[in-house]
């Protein structure tokens, strides 16, 4: 199958119900626990814990479903959306932070940065809100060979390589649309980290890591559900065992994730 640089298809293409509906996702993920989703869902948050101390004022920013306080387990963990549900804590466009300047010890963010309009403009604005010395906690798609497939089969989001992530006039989503998606993004922004450093020099690459792919397909999807079969824990294990085993032989084939760490200057 030839796979263009540039791919975007319409919402109406789109083979999955349900699109943007966070609140049934939410739902159904409360109600019904799925084992296959809950196992991905621990692996793209719990390991985020490693990084938040006790007392650190953190951010969720594009929190969705608000599903990552199932997992991630701090006193004083904010949740902020552009758009206000029952469960979000704020709102709060990531591209203009309401936020004071040096008030955010920690900020995450799961899979919203392939829907940012303007990557580098949404950086140094986040930059500005970290305290001197905070981090980034990042978990987001990488659009291997497979990952492209998939999305090129169900039409349910798209991508383009033909941006400059780093141009602070690109426009690289529709800024009217919060559910444009630009899925190769993240592999713009991160695939070379010393392009990353020389274009914003006030953050510091600490953690990226490649992850992800058949553990991500057996899920169903989080806002978007499709049928599978829920397998037990040592299934899940053992297909989470073969997925770092071919990531790390083809991460251009298998990886479908990203784990990125960024830190903040200390003296900044």
């Amino acid at each position: 199958m030839f796979l263009p640089s540039t791919y975007f298809p319409t919402h109406e293409e789109n083979r999955f119900a349900n699109e943007g509906d966070v609140g049934r996702a939410r739902e159904f993920f409360l109600k019904h626990r799925p084992r296959n989703l809950e196992f991905l869902l621990r692996k793209r948050y719990e390991w985020m814990n490693a990084y938040i101390q006790p007392g650190q004022r953190v951010v969720e920013f594009g929190a969705g479903s608000g599903l990552s306080k199932e997992f991630i387990r701090h006193d004083n963990f904010r949740l902020t959306d552009v758009e206000p549900r029952p469960w979000v804590d704020d709102v709060a466009d990531a591209m203009d932070p309401p936020q004071a300047d040096g008030s955010i010890d920690v900020a995450v963010f799961s899979h919203m940065i392939h829907h940012l309009p303007n990557p580098v403009r949404f950086f140094e604005g986040i930059q500005r809100k970290l305290a001197p010395g905070g981090l980034i906690l990042i978990q987001e798609l990488n659009t291997c060979f497979l990952l492209r497939l998939a999305l090129r089969a169900m039409r349910h989001e798209g991508w383009s390589y033909d941006v400059d992530v780093f141009d602070p006039d690109v426009v690289a989503n529709d800024p009217r649309d919060p559910w444009s998606a630009n899925c190769a993004i993240p592999q713009l922004l991160f695939r070379d980290e010393a392009e990353f450093r020389r274009r914003l020099p006030g953050l510091t690459i600490e953690r990226n890591e490649l992850n992800e792919c058949f553990v991500f397909l057996v899920s169903g999807g989080v806002v978007v559900q499709a049928k599978t079969v829920e397998l037990p824990e040592f299934a899940l294990k053992a297909i989470d065992a073969a997925d770092r085993l071919l990531v790390g032989l083809l991460p251009s084939v298998f990886a479908m994730g990203r784990s990125i760490v960024l830190r903040k200057a200390a003296n900044a």
